[in-house]
């Protein structure tokens, strides 16, 4: 700062001056500090999918209902830590199953085998210590983002969305098994036409008819690696 404009200045104009400076400098390196990345984790899990039911529409106007059988899951999820309790992770997930339907559609093809769910969410999770347990912590997990179902040739993409909670062992300081529960509801909206061509009995196509949520639950367990 020039020293003419300091000269100018009235004492209690210098003071306010050089106390706005002080605050400046301690609050630049605390905002750093508060940005700066801690450390990445990578989880690679397995895990079982539950169930969800929606309705569709063959050819024959009344609507069926659809439901997604149990089936085995796996992905991986990658983040990074800001602090020891808070971390953010794009998680993948996988699962392969089959849809079962309700009549008058059973009778002409009562499955369809193959159906793909695809899911991509980013994860925002706070730990809390137990300090009963050494090394064990509890966690709450908030989830967005896009979840693709395919079947035969045709898919879909819809929004989807999670809550979960579980538990992560910390064996050391760059090792931990986590396992948890989520519910991962997806948004069937808006109807998705001419989907699963040829794959139902009849040979003709199924319509996703818009409605509430498609409910689903996983269980997961995988070990944690931070570096």
């Amino acid at each position: 700062m020039p020293l003419g404009f300091l000269n100018g200045l009235r004492p209690k104009g210098l003071t306010a001056c050089l106390t706005l400076q002080a605050l400046l400098a301690v609050a630049t390196p605390a905002r750093a500090q508060y940005v700066q990345i801690d450390s990445f984790e990578v989880t690679p899990f397995v895990g079982v999918r539950f169930g969800g039911t929606f309705d569709v529409r063959a050819e024959q106007p009344s609507q069926i209902q659809a439901t997604w059988k149990d089936a085995l899951s796996y992905g991986l999820s990658t983040g990074v830590r800001f602090d020891d309790f808070s971390l953010v992770e794009f998680r993948w997930t996988r699962s392969t199953s089959t849809l079962r339907f309700d009549a008058p559609l059973e009778p002409l093809g009562g499955s369809l085998g193959d159906v793909t769910l695809n899911q991509f969410h980013a994860d925002f999770t706070r730990e809390f210590v137990i300090p009963e347990v050494k090394g064990l912590r509890s966690f709450l997990t908030g989830s967005v983002g896009a979840t693709r179902v395919a079947a035969a040739h045709d898919g879909f993409t819809r929004f989807s969305f999670g809550l979960g909670a579980g538990l992560k062992q910390l064996l050391g300081s760059r090792f931990a098994i986590r396992a948890e529960a989520k519910w991962l509801p997806i948004l069937l909206d808006p109807e998705v036409g001419a989907w699963a061509c040829g794959a139902v009995g009849f040979g003709g196509c199924l319509v996703v008819v818009t409605g509430p949520l498609m409910q689903q639950f996983e269980l997961s367990v995988g070990p944690v690696v931070r570096f």
